[in-house]
């Protein structure tokens, strides 16, 4: 099709530079008409984005001047946002210290929450009050020093206990290199929000009695997990290659022998998984494109050269899936029709999903808790239609198939906010009341109730209502990084109440039911390629045999679409319509709890990925984003209206493994100036894996070291004769190319894809350490011809550079993370991040010098012990433009080989 082929997108600059408007041309069939969709931004006179509009309320606003923008924000002297008003998401209010740190927030559904920090700026305790409830303190943080904390165990300086919704966490050792080695967790006597006394020996008496559920860590030198061993005692154990990439997994089940999980692990020169060999002896490979990595073949045999699954894939120019076909499964014919085991996709100019073909169980299915046809052979073809607003709130479904997908939904006049209907749409009055001020959804379905904690995160889901208040209900705790640790079932039958409860807990998950009497250990293994379950039973096991092992072999999206057993006979298929509610199922499933998109779906039939709930049914999320406009300004959206080519990870923004996918992810709420938002991209695309070393110099050393002067130096090239470049500022990997400087799509420089899909660094600029005016050499400074260099210690160059802001300014330093030997396992690269007064003092924390050592070190020394403790090749990262003021003409002799 030739739909997408020199589609306009059109942007409009006002004279400072900012984008005010974006008009993007929505076709929807080939050569059919065209509708403009326009995104319109205000600035205030500082350059600050104080509104936002999506193309639905701009629109809007043009006939009803009462249509409020989607975003409003007001920002401090130091563009920090303070306030911001969603028409999803209601609002939210901070008050910072002068450090920038939130001291008090407050919502629209009158939540106040308050930290309180120490004298380092660590957050020690953390309050919260709802609207008619006493002030309670959720959350009690300690850390380690000579009064509180065993030093032998590495303790001084780290976070010791952690007392939180849940339960606690107490932190009882840690290697030398910083990640924690052991842990014990205890849960709550009571569901319920506790209130954290301030006296350790108080806190016990609101935890279960026990010694509470520890687990173990191993490392190597260099910070790898060598060894795992759960908190019922079964070890896990990792074999790595010579760069720090994972090469076999093994699992000892406590009181067995050791079994391997997987082995014969091999990469491609990108770092991507081309083939391994699961315990069971089934052989995965996958193959890749060369000219962009990506992935068109994903094939899995058994040990006998069965084929049991064989996914192939095309794509269109803007890499969105066209095609997948699993070749593995036979051409089926089933009530007149012939079954090709394919599914085909259709978008529009805008990227959005807006047909589907595929294949499905022959009779209806329809429901959050779908199961399927008995019958393998009651398949059928179906097709699906999607209909969106401007907004990109899907407005209607139409299936055409056996099954009855099909459903229209209605969103209020002023917000995303929807309700799905049958024959007369909802007013805004209804719709409004199904949600709270800050768009938590409370009605899932008639009868179905949701209820929300002062977090916004999902509390329970009662999906029987009674009188009496006594009602059937399922209840989710979650730990203070907002994960869920726990989910508890409550039934209530004639003669008692019925609980089943989950607890997670690292690598394992504790299952019990009393009325069964079940207690089901799962042990659980997770890689880039598959998933492994093992379910050992504390209790007699349902079949009479126990340790059964569950291998998931997973499509492009994580969604289980196969799964093993340990002599590699089949368990269970699944196909899945592209938003995820069940096609078709064949197999054994009442030990299946992870499915769609690797999540684990819940009893409500929502999936859980970690910061939301997904409602499959009605495609969309349950409530907005907590991670804000990121994924666009509809905060209830899923992946952009694009499933088969984005997926999420964590339920806050749309991912993709292609540069272009990122760029357009991120483009709408990119702005040169905003110096925060790089390191939102960067932890949203690193999935929050990095850790930034905080350690700073003594002051002994800083003293010693005075008289050496640190600078951070940025290379360029600019012609062969000589004559310094022209241009005045330093700009990032993203500017460039949001200003067609550079493409996307090279190999290398500032267009490696690798940047924006696995290091997020896209936003920042790149520079060098020099000590003294010297630097060491890296390869690519053989072809630049100029540098521009800012001195540490030189107030007026810094201002000329960064602004007036610029002591506040946070950077980070870091190796090259796409050196194979750190971009294995994100979060062990060495990290540094602080204000730019603070780099000094940080590079000279973390490099393992003595006051002793740097009495006697020149800058050559100094600055071959900072660049190797940071893998040889350290770069300093600055989110944002920066100013030049004059470029130098390169000079080898202050280039020099490391030592």
């Amino acid at each position: 099709m030739s739909l997408h082929i020199n589609t306009p997108r059109m942007s409009v600059f006002e004279p400072r530079g900012l984008s005010v408007r974006t008009v993007d041309y929505c076709r929807v069939i080939e050569d059919g008409p065209v509708e403009p969709r326009i995104n319109r931004t205000l600035h205030d006179p500082a350059g600050h984005a104080v509104k936002q509009w999506d193309p639905r309320l701009w629109l809007s606003q043009v006939g009803d001047p009462l249509t409020p923008a989607n975003l409003t924000q007001a920002f401090s002297l130091d563009a920090t946002v303070i306030r911001s008003d969603s028409v999803d998401a209601g609002t939210q209010i901070e008050l910072k210290g002068l450090a920038a740190q939130t001291m008090f927030s407050w919502d629209s559904r009158q939540t106040r929450r308050e930290i309180e920090y120490d004298n380092l700026l660590r957050p020690v305790a953390i309050f919260e009050e709802g609207t008619g409830e006493l002030r309670r303190c959720v959350e009690r943080l300690t850390y380690g020093h000579p009064d509180s904390g065993d030093q032998s165990r590495n303790q001084f300086g780290q976070l010791i206990r952690h007392d939180h919704p849940a339960g606690s966490v107490l932190f009882t050792a840690f290697a030398i290199s910083g990640p924690c080695t052991e842990d014990t967790r205890h849960f709550t006597l009571d569901p319920l929000t506790p209130d954290w006394p301030e006296q350790e020996a108080d806190r016990l008496r609101l935890l279960e009695p026990g010694v509470g559920a520890t687990s173990r860590w191993r490392h190597g030198a260099l910070g790898d997990v060598l060894e795992q061993t759960d908190a019922r005692d079964n070890r896990h154990t990792f074999t790595l290659t010579v760069d720090g990439r994972l090469r076999e997994r093994r699992l000892q089940l406590k009181g067995e022998p050791e079994q391997i999980l997987m082995t014969d692990i091999r990469y491609n020169a990108q770092g991507n998984v081309t083939r391994q060999t699961a315990g069971n002896r089934v052989h995965t490979t996958r193959t890749y494109r060369p000219e962009d990595d990506r992935l068109l073949g994903l094939r899995s045999e058994d040990a006998h050269g069965l084929v049991l699954q064989h996914l192939s894939y095309e794509y269109d120019r803007m890499g969105n899936v066209l095609s997948i076909e699993d070749k593995a499964l036979p051409i089926r014919y089933f009530s007149n029709q012939r079954i090709d085991p394919a599914s085909r996709f259709v978008y529009d100019s805008l990227d959005q999903l807006i047909m589907a073909f595929g294949w499905e169980a022959g009779s209806a299915s329809q429901g959050p808790q779908s199961t399927g046809r008995v019958d393998p052979a009651a398949v059928s073809n179906y097709q699906q239609i999607y209909e969106y607003d401007p907004g990109g709130n899907l407005r209607n479904l139409i299936h055409v198939g056996p099954q009855s997908h099909g459903r229209k939904l209605q969103p209020t006049s002023y917000s995303n906010r929807s309700l799905p209907y049958e024959d007369v749409p909802p007013g805004d009055p209804e719709i409004e009341a199904a949600y709270d001020r800050r768009g938590n959804l409370l009605l899932l379905e008639p009868g179905r109730m949701l209820s929300w904690n002062l977090r916004n995160q999902l509390q329970s889901v009662s999906p029987v209502e009674r009188t009496s208040g006594l009602n059937d209900q399922e209840i989710y705790l979650y730990d203070g990084s907002r994960q869920r640790v726990r989910k508890i079932r409550s039934s209530l039958t004639s003669a008692r109440t019925l609980v089943a409860d989950v607890r997670y807990l690292p690598g394992l998950e504790l299952r019990t039911d009393n009325g069964t009497g079940e207690r089901l250990q799962v042990i659980t293994a997770e890689d880039e390629l598959n998933s492994i379950r093992v379910l050992h039973w504390a209790s007699p096991p349902p079949s009479g045999i126990n340790n059964r092992y569950r291998y998931a072999g997973s499509d492009h999206l994580g969604s289980v679409s196969l799964e093993t057993a340990d002599d590699g006979a089949v368990i269970s298929r699944e196909t899945f319509h592209p938003f995820g509610t069940s096609a078709r199922q064949d197999g054994e499933f009442s030990y299946k709890f992870v499915r769609y998109s690797g999540k684990e779906r819940d009893a409500s039939g929502l999936d859980y990925y970690g910061y939301r709930y997904y409602i499959p049914w009605l495609q969309k999320w349950s409530n907005p984003d907590p991670a804000g406009e990121v994924d666009g300004l509809d905060l209830y959206r899923m992946v952009r209206n694009n499933p088969m080519t984005f997926f999420d990870e964590q339920g806050e923004v749309s991912k993709s493994d292609s540069a272009s996918g990122i760029f357009d992810l991120y483009k709408a709420s990119y702005s040169a100036t905003d110096r925060t938002f790089p390191y939102r991209m960067m932890s949203e695309i690193t999935q929050n894996k990095l850790k930034f070393l905080t350690t700073r110099a003594t002051a002994q050393v800083l003293e010693k070291t005075k008289s050496q002067r640190f600078s951070l130096r940025h290379y360029s090239s600019y012609g062969d004769s000589g004559d310094a470049p022209p241009f005045k500022t330093i700009e990032s990997n993203f500017s460039l190319v949001k200003n067609n400087v550079m493409t996307l799509g090279g190999k290398g420089g500032n267009t490696s894809e690798k940047d924006w899909t696995k290091a997020g660094n896209m936003g920042f600029t790149f520079f060098l350490l020099a000590i003294n005016g010297e630097v060491n050499e890296r390869a690519f400074l053989k072809t630049k011809t100029h540098f521009a260099e800012y001195d540490l210690d030189d107030d007026t160059v810094l201002e000329a550079a960064f602004g007036k802001g610029f002591s506040n300014l946070e950077i980070f330093a870091s190796p090259d993370v796409l050196d194979p030997k750190h971009s294995a396992d994100m979060g062990k690269v060495p990290m540094v991040k602080g204000t730019l007064m603070d780099m000094k003092a940080l590079l000279l924390g973390n490099s393992g010098i003595s006051p002793v050592q740097v009495g006697r070190m020149d800058s050559r020394a100094l600055l071959d012990k900072i660049d190797h403790a940071f893998g040889g090749s350290l770069e300093i990262k600055v989110p944002g433009t920066i100013n030049v003021s004059h470029w130098q003409k390169k000079s080898t002799a202050a280039i020099r080989k490391a030592a």
